[in-house]
């Protein structure tokens, strides 16, 4: 289980990732779109059409950052659980809040947008945090863990 526990640590961390390419890639396309002439309104915003084929990086941080993170950071605590690892159910119930904050922060920030600068702070501590949590283990030696009664013998 304490692969599992790394492994699932570990998509946290590229799921932060693809989060930042997807947003990066739908401003930067619609901020060319823009430039080309096209014209930002609520209209366009409320449409469902493709003003440009960026847009998608819209639809996938969403989705990622409502759905796939947050059941991946879930996965990862009922993980911890049975890593028997030090420290894995600090870090993945770490990896959660932010992951819980992240949303949060996503949703209030288009009410507040000033919450935006936190979200990107948030993620890189959630991505830092999803880092740690991957690390654990990996240099730990399982041994058998004496009995303190057992009375030791020689054998001839």
């Amino acid at each position: 289980m304490r692969t599992v526990y790394r492994i699932v640590a570990g998509l946290v961390a590229v799921e932060v990732v693809v989060q930042a390419m997807a947003i990066v890639l739908a401003v930067a396309g619609e901020g060319k779109w823009i430039e080309d002439g096209g014209v930002l309104d609520k209209a366009v915003v409320e449409s469902q059409e493709t003003v440009f084929p960026e847009v998608i990086g819209y639809a996938v941080h969403g989705i990622n950052g409502t759905t796939v993170i947050p059941l991946t950071a879930l996965i990862l605590l009922v993980v911890s659980f049975f890593a028997k690892t030090a420290g894995a159910v600090k870090w993945a119930g770490l990896v959660l809040l932010l992951v819980v904050v992240q949303a949060l922060l996503g949703i209030f920030s288009h009410i507040v947008p000033l919450l935006g600068a936190l979200h990107g702070l948030n993620a890189l501590l959630l991505f830092l945090a999803a880092i740690r949590a991957a690390r654990l283990g990996r240099d730990q030696v399982v041994s058998p863990v004496a009995d303190p009664g057992a009375r030791l013998t020689a054998q001839p």
